[in-house]
This record gives C-alpha cells, structure tokens and sequence, in this order.
C-alpha cells in the first residue's frame, strides 16, 4: 500500500508533535505494509503555512532519523491545500506544495461548505498543468447529499482520495456509508491514513485495505492502494474506471444516505 495523505512531519501543523511521534508513525505504517508515504501538511492561508523548503528540508531529515530505526520508507513531498482562491497565488504550476513535485495536488474542501468558486480553482489548476486530488469528500456532509456532485468532478478530471478511517467507520456513519458507495461506484482512485498521530489517527492502513477488497474485489483494491498512487508519485497518467450507475443501491447505502439526507 501507499499513503498519499499523512499529517506525517513533526511540529508543522496539527499532525505529529515531534520527532518521535512521527518515527512511532513510521514504525506502524511500516509493520502494518505501508511501502510509501506521501507528507502532506496542512497548507492554509493565514494558519499553517509552511514553505515549501521547510517541507522538503522536513521531509529529508525524518528521511536521515528513521533510517536509525531501519524504518526505509520513502516519504515525499507534498501537502494538504485548502481550496481558496489566495493558494492559487503560490501554486503556479507542477512544482512546490504538489505531490512529490508532480503533476498532482491533494486539495480540501472546508469541512461545512462548498465554496463557489471551487470549479474555478479546479479549472485554473487543470489550466496549470496540475491534476486535483480532492481529499476525503466522504466526510463532507454537502457531498454525502448530494454524492452526483463528487460524479461530476470526477468526469471533469477531478482524482479522489479517501480515508482509510472512514472506510472503516472511525469518522462516523455518514463517512463509512459515503466512503463505501464511492468505493463500489468506481469513484476512488487513492486512499491515505490522514494520519495526525501514533495513537488514534495512526497510518495503519492495513484493516481498510481489507475492507477495500471485500467491496471491489483484489484486482480493483489494487488500483486504488498500488497502481494508482504510484502513478500519482511518477506523474503518470491514472486510469480513471466509468463511473457505476446508483440506482441499484440498497442495505447499508441505502439507510445510511437516506437517514443523513443522500440523493444519489
């Protein structure tokens, strides 16, 4: 597996504490086969903000740290964008706050809104040569209404990456329903730990991507853990799968998006 979302670095912003914090994360990503992450601190005007040399300098020295420890996973550079328009200032084009300086960028939404100008950030960051990657659109109580929005972003180019959390129901119902139907909607393309600590939100991968291959089968779950996100890391096109139709749902789907209000 490879992590593509993972508050990783110690001191930068609301993730790892400190040094050790972030070698006990890699010890349990590592344990639990995690073969790559990607750091992806919060990027955010006027609250965390780090450059793009601090993050790379961070990236290098827990590199040299955990390798002490025989901890020989390769971490790259990215970060956790906020969807607003001042960030289109900084990110000009593939390069810094991209994934591994790629061609790639992990955005998020604000957890209660959808800003109208997200299409206009998508379209200028598409216009730059840079492929969004929205992170965790499960737990977005908008998007879990109205899920045909997420449908829609996808076939305008937009990637998505989801929670291992809330595949497994950490983050609540309403996520773990939504993680679940994108899953079986062929509307994932990578998946991350959003890991903030060693503790509750760690890296361990290793039950979602079970649950992973009980919804879409090995070869698909190995798209979204493998394939794809080392794709991601090289710059390499991802094969998007067409979207599955959603009149059929029912069980859980089906409960859980009409109790929180879906129309899918």
């Amino acid at each position: 597996m490879l992590d593509l979302h993972c508050h990783l670095l110690p001191a930068i912003d609301d993730g790892s504490k400190d040094l050790d914090t972030s070698i006990k994360m890699l010890d349990i990503a590592k344990k639990n086969n995690t073969k790559a992450i990607i750091a992806t601190p919060h990027v955010i005007e006027g609250k965390w903000l780090p450059s793009w040399e601090q993050i790379v300098e961070s990236c290098n020295i827990l590199t040299t740290e955990s390798r002490k420890y025989g901890l020989n996973i390769p971490i790259y550079p990215g970060g956790e964008v906020a969807i607003h328009m001042d960030m289109l200032d900084i990110v000009k084009g593939p390069g810094p706050y991209c994934l591994n300086s790629g061609r790639y960028i992990l955005v998020e939404l604000p957890a209660m809104e959808i800003p109208r100008f997200t299409e206009d950030f998508f379209f200028t960051l598409e216009a730059r040569g840079i492929t969004p990657v929205l992170a965790h659109p499960e737990r977005h109580p908008l998007l879990a209404k109205e899920p045909e929005i997420v449908a829609e972003w996808i076939r305008r180019g937009i990637l998505i990456q989801v929670n291992g959390s809330s595949i497994m129901g950490r983050m609540g119902d309403r996520a773990q329903a939504m993680a679940e139907l994108l899953l079986t909607r062929n509307m994932v393309h990578c998946i991350g730990s959003d890991a903030h600590s060693a503790k509750n939100r760690n890296p361990d991968l290793s039950k979602a991507a079970e649950r992973i291959v009980s919804l879409v089968g090995l070869e698909m779950a190995r798209q979204i853990m493998t394939v794809n996100p080392q794709r991601i890391i090289d710059s390499q096109d991802v094969e998007v799968f067409a979207i599955q139709s959603g009149r059929k749902k029912s069980g859980i789907f089906q409960r859980l998006l009409n109790k929180f209000g879906g129309n899918w």
